[in-house]
């Protein structure tokens, strides 16, 4: 498990994802040398003038040959097409990673296209902006936002823990999840709340032909739910062709919901109506809320992980899946059992170290907690 030193990172694709990102890890002032590159050549003046990249190539070919890190941050449906583009031009070793809001297709695409001898590890940060390109593109931008890795059973470990690292020094909670799950929560928290917004006002919008006075009186309920109608279209045309398993899935359980709810009605069941929305006003007020990291809260998990693929990424999964953050993570190698190293992790939050160690040992391994911070006696 040789460390992976990152020196030249190349970004593909400099909108308002692409160019944050560059200038995220920029501004981190860790002697990066950013290339970047865009189909687009204003975009490319823009982020030189910016300083947000220090050189822009003049061709995908070009963008990557040096680059020890590649992060493709194009539309969705553009992601494999880029690496067919650039699969022969990148270095042995290299990481590359990409943006993509659905990540089961693409993680499968890109590991039948990408060669042996580099690295792919999906990534899709939560973060956006009601403003777009890269004119907008801010460095604080992924700051307290979720970052998602999505490894496989194949991902190398020590590039799996450069790029959670790295990701979490721009500011983003790094979490890793599997592909597949992935795509089925942003389906629910992402894609069905667009679609549920667009058909809204497709429906009001019609309505207003025989209601003149529709639009006119459309306020606060309307206008919050239907404000994320106005998105980019082209991207989530995209979005919605690549999770569209997913999504379809979503559709029918949120079409069920509503169909209790009509029938509840049409029966006069007043009971379940008022525990419908008492239900939905509680897990609205219980969403998670941002709070400043408590340290008493932290905690030190410690693994003795044998050096095989897939074992880190089952362990983070697992943490992941168990709902708990993981703010740094290592691996130190052991001068006592041959083939493995001990795999360091720090979490936060009420209870984290005892949820993480029991999600660990369901997997088999031998597990150790202990406090950042112990309490006064």
């Amino acid at each position: 498990m040789e460390n992976i030193n990152i020196k030249n990172i190349t970004v593909i694709g400099l909108g308002l994802i692409g160019g944050s990102l560059a200038l995220s890890l920029k501004n981190l002032k860790n002697g990066f040398f950013i290339t970047g590159y865009d189909k687009d050549p204003e975009a490319m003046n823009i982020a030189i003038y910016r300083k947000i990249i220090d050189k822009a190539a003049i061709s995908y070919e070009d963008s990557v040959r040096d680059a020890d890190l590649v992060i493709i941050a194009t539309p969705v449906r553009l992601i494999t097409d880029v690496s067919l583009k650039i699969k022969d031009s990148l270095k042995s070793g290299a990481i590359i990673t990409d943006v993509g809001s659905a990540k089961n297709n693409i993680v499968k695409n890109m590991n039948q296209i990408l060669p042996q001898n580099v690295i792919f590890i999906g990534g899709h940060p939560m973060a956006g902006s009601e403003n777009e390109g890269v004119l907008s593109a801010r460095s604080d931008l992924f700051i307290n936002t979720f970052y998602i890795l999505t490894p496989t059973d194949n991902t190398n470990s020590q590039a799996l823990i450069t790029l959670h690292n790295l990701f979490t020094k721009i500011g983003a909670k790094v979490i890793t999840i599997s592909p597949k799950e992935h795509d089925k929560i942003v389906s629910l928290i992402s894609h069905l709340p667009h679609i549920l917004s667009t058909n809204l006002v497709a429906l009001v919008d019609d309505k207003q032909k025989e209601l003149n006075n529709l639009f006119k009186l459309c306020a606060g309920g309307f206008r919050d739910m239907t404000r994320i109608a106005a998105s980019n279209t082209k991207m989530w045309l995209d979005i919605s062709f690549e999770n569209k398993e997913e999504i379809i899935n979503s559709i029918n359980d949120y079409v069920s919901y509503l169909n209790k709810f009509k029938e509840s009605l049409v029966n006069n069941d007043e009971e379940y109506i008022k525990k419908h929305y008492h239900q939905a006003k509680e897990a609205r007020l219980n969403l998670p809320k941002y709070i400043d990291k408590d340290i008493s809260k932290l905690y030190e998990v410690r693994v003795c992980m044998p050096d095989v693929k897939g074992v880190l990424s089952d362990i983070t999964v697992a943490i992941s899946s168990a709902g708990i953050n993981i703010e740094d993570i290592s691996i130190f190698h052991s001068t006592e059992i041959l083939g493995s190293g001990i795999l360091k992790i720090l979490v936060h939050g009420e209870n984290a170290g005892e949820i993480s160690k029991k999600a660990i040992e369901k997997l088999g391994f031998e597990v150790s907690v202990k406090k950042v911070v112990e309490e006064e006696k």
